[in-house]
């Protein structure tokens, strides 16, 4: 499991944030996690940014370096559009080369970017929560327009989503108090979802749960100038897709 989060708006541009735990599922059962994923991508040809989450492998390969390499071969010109279709193309060709169902290959990948002058939010994806069908890859147009604040949350989206109703009471109660984080700058919307994705992390911690939201968190932000904001963190493990026998999880 994993949590990543990325916002769109026209006053912020497009923040993203996500964990770093690979969660592998052994033959008997087990769970182990590890750290070192990378889940946060940024091409500074194209601004545009990504977010993955799902099946850590494809083929024996990292999907995050996967991503990683698409994202840095992506020109200037591209568009969110055309990007998404084009890397829903390849994990789908690269599904086929793995052999497994869908079902087991379940993941996506958040896009945002500029499609003109508008701001907008996309997800290529295998389809929706199961006991839904799983499919190949597909770029789906989740917010066409996203001038208005909008966010996709995947992973443990239904724990982020008790928080983040929660996060709202209580930064609409600091600003009684005269505080007005996290509305001002674009840093503030990083640290509040950085928060949120370690203070899921915590909760799975103390109740005793399986720690796979997790490791070093990584974050960046930017708008139609480019990179505002880059906290982002390299991944370590590069061996974990070769190991026989397990289920890898982002």
């Amino acid at each position: 499991m994993t949590l990543v989060i990325t916002e769109v708006s026209e006053r912020f541009g497009c923040v993203i944030v996500g964990d770093s735990a690979i969660t592998i599922q052994k033959k008997d059962g087990t769970y182990d996690v590890q750290w070192g994923a990378e889940k946060v991508h940024y091409s500074t040809k194209a601004t545009m940014g990504f977010a993955v989450w799902g099946n850590a492998c494809l083929a024996g390969k990292r999907i995050d370096k996967m991503i990683s390499s698409f994202v840095s071969n992506l020109a200037s010109s591209a568009s969110p559009r055309v990007a998404g279709r084009d890397l829903a193309a390849l994990l789908v060709d690269e599904g086929k080369k793995d052999g497994r169902s869908w079902e087991d290959l379940r993941g996506g990948v958040h896009l945002c970017g500029y499609e003109g002058h508008l701001p907008v939010l996309f997800h290529v994806h295998t389809g929706a929560d199961p006991p839904n069908p799983q499919g190949p890859f597909k770029l789906y147009e989740d917010f066409a327009d996203a001038r208005s604040a909008v966010h996709l949350r995947n992973g443990y989206y239904r724990m982020f989503g008790v928080l983040f109703d929660g996060m709202q009471n209580y930064a609409a109660g600091l600003q009684n108090l005269g505080f007005k984080w996290p509305f001002e700058k674009v840093e503030d919307r990083v640290s509040y979802y950085s928060i949120m994705v370690d203070t899921i992390s915590q909760t799975l911690r103390a109740a005793g749960k399986s720690p796979s939201v997790g490791g070093a968190i990584s974050g960046l932000a930017f708008n139609r100038n480019g990179i505002q904001v880059d906290k982002r963190l390299q991944g370590g493990n590069e061996q974990f897709c070769r190991e026989p026998g397990t289920m890898m999880s982002l």
